[in-house]
């Protein structure tokens, strides 16, 4: 196991570390914050014990440690250092430390490694009104209910305690239902036109169903004038 030594005599931090996301098994870059002198070595460090890279600014050196061997790579230009394959115990606090004329942290980062969400699934329910719809938005182990009146639904959004995110709403003539935590999001969609068709202007009476009305009374009318007829004979 290669050790650092640090020598930080004179230590400026900032005062809140930045947050950011990524998804098991990809990559995140890290920025540097503050800046770094011609003159000075940088460190990344991980939850203030464990070495990430040492960079020796005098012999151009770049020195991972044993257990980020291959899974990090570092920008000599701009200081900046990607993780590679994240897996949830990367999740932490992570900061660069210069060490020159004076020591200091020119970057803080906490970084959470989350799993993708999952596909959410969006269902309809029409009503004994066909023009009241009920939506069912579910994902996780969150679930939405709405209603629609023809082209007019409701949007709704609930958030857990774990920041996983599930909303339903209407974008043009499409209603989404969006299932995401902040480095992920996946959707279920439904167009306005499968709820439409379900929904029969009120009031209007077809042609089909006029016809039979019609016909009947004709024919009681009809029958009506020959028994009259009858009687006058």
């Amino acid at each position: 196991m290669i050790q650092f030594i640090f020598v930080l005599s004179t230590l400026i931090s900032i005062t809140e570390p930045s947050n950011v996301f990524g998804l098991v098994n990809s990559s995140v870059k890290l920025d540097i914050q503050h800046p770094v002198t011609k003159k000075d070595d940088l460190f990344w460090v991980f939850n203030e014990t464990k070495n990430v890279l040492k960079y020796n600014k005098k012999y151009n050196d770049i020195t991972p440690s044993t257990f980020y061997e291959g899974r990090v790579e570092f920008n000599k230009e701009t200081y900046s250092l990607t993780l590679k394959n994240l897996q949830k115990t990367d999740s932490g606090l992570y900061k660069a430390k210069a060490s020159g004329d004076v020591d200091r942290v020119v970057a803080e980062y906490r970084l959470s490694v989350l799993d993708p969400v999952e596909a959410p699934d969006l269902t309809h329910q029409l009503s004994r009104d066909t023009c009241n719809i009920t939506l069912t938005c579910r994902g996780h182990d969150l679930s939405i209910n709405s209603s629609c009146y023809k082209e007019t639904c409701e949007k709704k959004e609930v958030t857990s305690p774990e920041n996983i995110t599930l909303s339903l709403s209407v974008s043009g003539s499409t209603i989404i239902c969006n299932h995401s935590n902040p480095a992920s999001w996946k959707t279920d969609v439904l167009e306005m036109r499968e709820l439409k068709r379900h929904c029969a202007d009120e009031g209007s009476v077809s042609p089909s169903a006029g016809e039979p009305v019609c016909l009947l009374k004709t024919a009681l009318y009809s029958i009506s004038l020959i028994l009259m007829l009858c009687n006058l004979l």
